[in-house]
């Protein structure tokens, strides 16, 4: 089969690699028709976290159930799936609380072996689904793929940013990094009730989009961005700070000095340095920070409903449409941000 593998920072070559078999009783085969690149994979692409080299790329895809092993239960061949980005076992404690991203045996696709095993990903003609009944989310006949795909990270990413900063209908909130995971908790904001979305980013192309779909935007290369919030919220700060940009301490520390006492700052922007947090400045205002991953095994059906309800339509962020050979021009699109999203077009399924 076709596969988009990763040998390196910046190198990633479309070839061939053998199909994958079921392994357990309880996996299934899933033949991908729509995979996407996500802002996390760019860790993986320019090497800052470490995988095997010919490591399948990807995380977020969707497709048709090939094969099924003999202990699934939910699933047969030709159903049209989304994958979660996260693999979870069903069975732990975690799992009985319904909170699937901390399970103990855990693990994510085309991230290497930072879980354990290391699972092949999305950019694949075909992709060994393990925990299928857990990990699979059966997707409704008559909505687009495009529409469905960020179900299975993205968009449930950009859920929970706003589900568990306790947003309350009539509160401003500020995201600070107008990317896709940004203008999906945007989106999800105004979904909750938010009276207004405030987007900060440095990129005029990317907060040109963010008004485009009716955000009101903040140029943090034009004026201190906390004083700009500040002003639209007679002095107060945001009720709410999405921090959807990760990596450094610079946007953590913007979206906790946006916030305004009381306030919370919910954090989804991918971290892996350890860095000091103000912690007094934290208590004196009683500022609360809390982090989200995206849970789609938790909240993926509630989701297909708004999607399928047009209440979400995450494929307004959609600007690039690929077959899998060009997955590595993707990359180099998305990283130097003239790409927000971009599909990745495998196959059209059974």
């Amino acid at each position: 089969m076709r596969a988009a593998t990763w040998h390196g920072p910046r190198d990633v070559r479309v070839e061939e690699k053998e199909e994958p078999t079921l392994v357990s009783d309880r996996d299934a085969i899933v033949r991908v028709t729509t995979a996407s690149i996500c802002g996390t994979d760019l860790h993986v692409y320019r090497g800052e976290l470490t995988i095997v080299p010919g490591t399948v790329l990807g995380h977020e895809f969707m497709g048709v159930v090939e094969r099924v092993g003999s202990g699934v239960r939910r699933f047969r061949e030709g159903d049209r799936v989304i994958v979660s980005a996260w693999v979870a076992d069903g069975e732990c404690w975690f799992c009985r609380r319904q909170l699937f991203t901390q399970c103990e045996s855990v693990n994510i696709f085309g991230m290497g072996p930072a879980y354990g095993e290391s699972l092949d990903g999305a950019f694949a003609e075909l992709v060994r689904v393990p925990n299928a009944d857990v990990t699979l989310i059966r997707a409704p006949e008559g909505v687009p793929d495009e529409r469905l795909v960020f179900i299975g990270d993205g968009l449930a990413t950009g859920f929970d940013a706003v589900a568990n900063a306790g947003l309350s209908p009539g509160d401003v909130v500020a995201v600070v990094g107008s990317g896709p995971i940004g203008l999906m908790s945007g989106m999800c904001a105004l979904l909750f009730g938010a009276s207004e979305v405030l987007m900060v980013d440095v990129s005029e192309e990317r907060l040109k989009f963010a008004e485009s779909l009716g955000f009101r935007t903040v140029n943090a290369s034009r004026a201190d961005p906390v004083e700009e919030v500040r002003l639209m919220t007679d002095g107060r700060g945001a009720d709410v700070v999405i921090e959807a940009v990760g990596r450094t301490v610079e946007p953590l520390m913007t979206a906790i000095q946006m916030v305004r006492r009381k306030g919370t700052v919910s954090v989804v922007g991918f971290h892996l340095h350890e860095y000091g947090v103000q912690m007094g400045q934290l208590w004196l205002t009683e500022k609360r920070l809390v982090f989200s991953i995206g849970d789609p095994i938790r909240n993926g059906e509630r989701l297909i409903r708004l999607v399928s309800e047009g209440r979400l339509d995450p494929s307004r962020l959609v600007t690039h449409r690929l077959p899998l050979e060009e997955v590595p021009r993707g990359f180099e699109l998305f990283e130097r941000k003239e790409a927000l999203k971009v599909l990745v077009e495998v196959s059209r399924g059974a």
